[in-house]
């Protein structure tokens, strides 16, 4: 039964390719083998997730808004059938200025998984049950909340930070010689000494 309900969930998810009525683009990971250009750089970092082994082996994922064209992308910051609690991503992206607008997670649940999407906001946690009642209410206008933004130039490597999730008020950290070692075993053509330190501001 458990097998059933979490196929579902993957279709249910996978027809969420929009937010009100706006198509939603995957970012695609990287993989050595795209060159970089105009129209081309390269974001990485590591992510702490919310839920660690109790997220019950279901994906997670960070949507980015262009804030130029509003489009919204999204990528995936843990795999499914993953457990781990810190988990490096590394994604192709085109170059704009882009606001970090949700997250996307699961917790697994007896009858399957019951998902939330959480806004991004500086100093605010929207995962608190009084944060939906103020916006509920209307005390609280997500509109005048403080963003956190990327600023992405092209033909660039970016190293965006360590990213804290693992509590409802989030945070970034640069962690970037550790991780470097780590990834340039999986990534040999990517040129880490080199990226750009930007973490989202």
């Amino acid at each position: 039964m458990a097998k059933y309900l979490f196929i579902l969930f993957l279709l249910i998810v996978g027809g969420m390719t929009n937010i009100n009525g706006q198509k939603i683009e995957s970012l695609k990971k990287a993989d050595s083998s795209k060159e970089l250009n105009d129209n081309t750089s390269i974001i990485y970092g590591l992510f702490i997730q919310r839920l660690g082994f109790t997220s019950g082996g279901f994906p997670q994922d960070i949507r980015l808004q262009n804030i130029i064209t509003d489009k919204i992308y999204t990528f995936n910051v843990k795999g499914t059938m993953k457990s781990g609690k810190e988990n490096p991503f590394c994604y192709y992206i085109k170059p704009g200025m882009y606001k970090v607008f949700s997250y996307f997670w699961t917790k697994s649940k007896w009858y399957g998984g019951e998902m939330h999407e959480e806004r991004i906001f500086k100093n605010i946690d929207t995962s608190t049950k009084g944060y939906a009642k103020d916006l509920k209410n209307g005390s609280i206008d997500p509109n005048k909340l403080v963003s956190y933004y990327l600023e992405i130039r092209p033909n660039s490597v970016y190293y965006i930070g360590t990213w804290h999730f693992n509590t409802g008020l989030v945070s970034f950290s640069d962690d970037k010689t550790n991780l470097d070692e780590h990834l340039k075993k999986k990534y040999s053509k990517i040129d880490f000494d080199q990226a750009t330190t930007k973490l989202p501001e």
